[in-house]
């Protein structure tokens, strides 16, 4: 039989199975979930995909088939965070936002509420540092990203300070917006999350704003 339905003469739909998509979608959050609690119980040095698979409820190959190793497992639980801390909520205020500095005080207030609500995967990331270079090198030219869109609509509004160009702009904020510095402020220093939000939106005001 060829793939032409013999009754109509018509060619059948391409197969696609939502069962296996949704059930594929079920397991990849069944490891991550697994994952998550073992990198923050047992650090991810001393997680094995093994223990990521019993703990799930899956076969290793399953962990291997869907994330390649525990490096990709780790990443998959990383970028999960770029979208906690209500972000699309944030991103919809930042953009409502018309002066220039409740537009820094907006995005200085997401960027300390994601960093709060994401801080167990940061110790993930720490941990598996030297595994996940490259993982870290793309969450801050994302971050890079998303500040050179900021600060182009900023300088649209004729809103930075007079000879400071969009990219040194850029750099300026990418420096002060790092989770480096939301751990040394909360851990290092013991801010409340609320101080070191408001430092940031005072901080990016003075660097990149014009003075009035």
């Amino acid at each position: 039989m060829n793939s032409d339905d013999t009754r109509t003469g018509t060619p059948r739909r391409p197969y696609r199975s939502t069962v296996r998509e949704q059930q594929a979608a079920r397991t990849r959050r069944a490891v991550t979930a697994a994952a998550r609690d073992l990198f923050e119980s047992e650090g991810f040095v001393g997680t094995t995909i093994a223990a990521i698979a019993e703990r799930a409820g899956v076969s290793a190959q399953t962990v291997y088939s869907a994330f390649g190793t525990k490096a990709g497992v780790a990443r998959a639980i990383i970028e999960q965070m770029e979208e906690s801390a209500e972000a699309a909520q944030w991103r919809q205020r930042i953009a409502a936002e018309q002066d220039p500095e409740r537009i820094l005080e907006a995005f200085a207030r997401w960027t300390c509420a994601f960093f709060a609500t994401s801080r167990p995967s940061f110790t993930i990331a720490q941990g598996a540092m030297a595994e996940l270079t490259e993982l870290m090198a793309q969450g801050n030219e994302r971050r890079r990203q998303g500040l050179t869109h900021l600060i182009e609509r900023l300088a649209a509004r004729d809103a930075l300070r007079p000879g400071l160009g969009v990219d040194e702009a850029v750099d300026r904020a990418w420096l002060v917006t790092g989770v480096e510095t939301f751990i040394s402020a909360t851990e290092g220093c013991g801010w409340p999350e609320d101080a070191y939000a408001s430092w940031l939106a005072e901080t990016l005001a003075q660097q990149i704003l014009a003075q009035h």
